[in-house]
């Protein structure tokens, strides 16, 4: 949940916070956004690399996430000001562009700190084919969830400042950061990685567990009182609202800290003893691992399926806004809405299509989902200026697939790192997560320059701070129109055809399973 609250923000907004709130060229703006993706990219291998060589008795993933997450929010949140260098416009944009680089690449450092260690957990809480996809079912819901929450928020904050748009993101950016870094520090104490000791023993939970639930019920208490008194000063509204959401955040936290069990599964003898083997392997060379995991066929189509889907998500949600704004003509506070119905429909569908992907496989539920998705995608190039019921109803179709971008990719990988284990004899989650996501944030940052490049060269005109949403020109209203429908349609087609070709069926996946077990027993003996 918390990746998920900062994540859905900057992709749904930030492009638009840089020409529209700091007043920045759309083709800056979009270098911007490029330069953090790659930077981004180069982090996730040497991240991925040092996590899998990481070696402390909580284990491998926990202390990078831990020793992030203050970072990864400072850092979000300095995103969101708009500081003033100069009074001449040229070289004050300038400047706006050193400083928003410098924190891009800083955030994206912190971001691959927190979140590449944590989704290389996966595949070590479960070795079952159909529970990685409940597991991830699971997963992806909360992500879902936080993502609709922040735009829930800034419904609410924009509606609170309606006529300040610097004001408006500082406080979306300020209680994302809050919301964001309990979330991951929650996930932080309570995980415990197989084999490794848990952060805080069984009596440090319940201790901890009771200060956070004291602490929660307190502002709890003191939101309700703000908006009971305050129910006509938005801004009160909006603090009690804020104050509401972190004293529940707080008392689930603590509870379940409280609540905690050892998880036998985990800390079992046989988990201790297949955590040793591991840390005893010796590391393979960069190099040599860079061939074994490039040679890894099913591998190499998990990273072109998960780079189409999430270009197709990832460029929708950047030109939305600018979609929604200048070519539909409705209001900027409109936009969460149709945001909301997107995100909304793929919480829904998210536990549907793990429970069709548990019969008929991941394969066929990646299909159905697409096509859905390829329709509604495409319609969008169609809709006319005030035809707002067939755009929420694109909206809710293109949430079918959205689910399932989030679902297939990720429930693929751990049985790709489960192949590689059979022909090398050891894990290397780390190194097959982060190539993966290296791979895709490198043609995200070559889609997102070409965006806001292609924007400044139709003639897109920035809003000036303290100005109105100017008019864009028809050539600026077709490059957007072009971004968010054929674009994403094509990369959405090619992640079909190579689907279709990936090797490891649910058959495939249980003979898999069967050496590896064969081996382990072999070596028990």
């Amino acid at each position: 949940m918390g990746p998920a609250i900062t994540a859905n923000i900057l992709v749904f907004f930030l492009l638009y916070f840089f020409t529209n709130v700091a007043g920045l060229p759309a083709g800056l703006a979009g270098s911007i956004l490029a330069i953090g993706k790659i930077g981004d990219a180069i982090n996730d291998p040497i991240a991925g690399i040092l996590s899998d060589r990481t070696r402390t008795r909580w284990g491998r993933r926990i202390p990078w996430m831990l020793f992030g997450a203050i970072p990864f929010g400072i850092f979000f949140f300095l995103q969101w000001i708009v500081p003033h260098f100069s009074d001449d416009p040229g070289t004050n944009n300038w400047y706006l562009f050193a400083y928003y680089v410098v924190i891009a690449i800083l955030f994206n450092l912190a971001y691959t700190a927190v979140n590449l260690p944590y989704t290389a957990l996966t595949p070590e809480l479960t070795q079952d084919y159909n529970e990685r996809t409940t597991l991830n079912s699971f997963r992806f819901a909360f992500s879902i969830g936080g993502s609709i929450l922040s735009l829930i928020l800034a419904t609410v904050i924009f509606a609170a400042y309606p006529d300040n748009p610097k004001q408006q993101y500082l406080v979306l950016g300020g209680v994302s950061t809050l919301l964001s870094i309990i979330a991951i520090l929650w996930c932080t104490f309570r995980i415990q990685e197989r084999g490794a000791s848990p952060l805080l023993s069984q009596q440090g939970k319940k201790i901890f567990g009771f200060i956070l639930a004291a602490v929660g019920a307190l502002g709890l208490v003191y939101g309700v009182s703000q908006i009971l008194s305050a129910l006509e000063n938005e801004q009160a509204s909006v603090l009690g609202l804020v104050t509401i959401l972190l004293g529940l955040q707080c008392i689930g936290f603590g509870l379940t800290l409280i609540l905690a069990k050892t998880e036998s599964h985990l800390s079992s003898h046989e988990a201790i003893a297949a955590r040793n083997n591991a840390n005893s392997i010796p590391s393979i060379p960069l190099k040599e691992q860079l061939k074994i995991a490039f040679a890894n066929k099913a591998f190499l189509y998990v990273i072109g399926i998960y780079l189409c889907s999430w270009l197709g998500v990832q460029l929708t949600a950047s030109i939305l806004i600018y979609y929604v704004v200048s070519w539909m003509g409705m209001e900027e506070a409109a936009f969460p809405t149709v945001a909301i119905a997107v995100q909304g429909t793929a919480l829904i569908m998210l536990f549907f299509w793990k429970f069709v992907s548990e019969k008929v496989g991941k394969k066929i539920v990646y299909y159905l989902g697409m096509f859905v998705w390829i329709i509604a995608q495409a319609a969008l190039f169609l809709i006319q200026p005030g035809q707002i019921s067939l755009l929420y109803t694109g909206a809710i179709m293109a949430g079918f697939g959205v689910s399932v971008a989030y679902l297939i990719p990720w429930s693929m990988i751990p049985d790709v790192i489960e192949l590689d284990e059979l022909n090398t004899g050891q894990r290397r989650e780390g190194v097959f997560y982060s190539f993966m996501v290296l791979l895709q944030k490198l043609g995200l940052a070559l889609a997102l320059f070409l965006v806001g490049q292609a924007l400044e060269w139709s003639g897109f005109i920035e809003r000036l701070p303290g100005e109105p949403i100017p008019v864009q020109p028809e050539s600026a209203l077709m490059a957007i129109r072009i971004a968010i429908a054929p674009l994403p349609t094509v990369f959405l087609i090619i992640g079909l055809i190579l689907t279709y070709y990936y090797p490891i069926t649910k058959e495939v996946h249980a003979n898999i399973r069967w050496q590896l077990q064969e081996r382990k027993n072999k070596q028990v003996s």
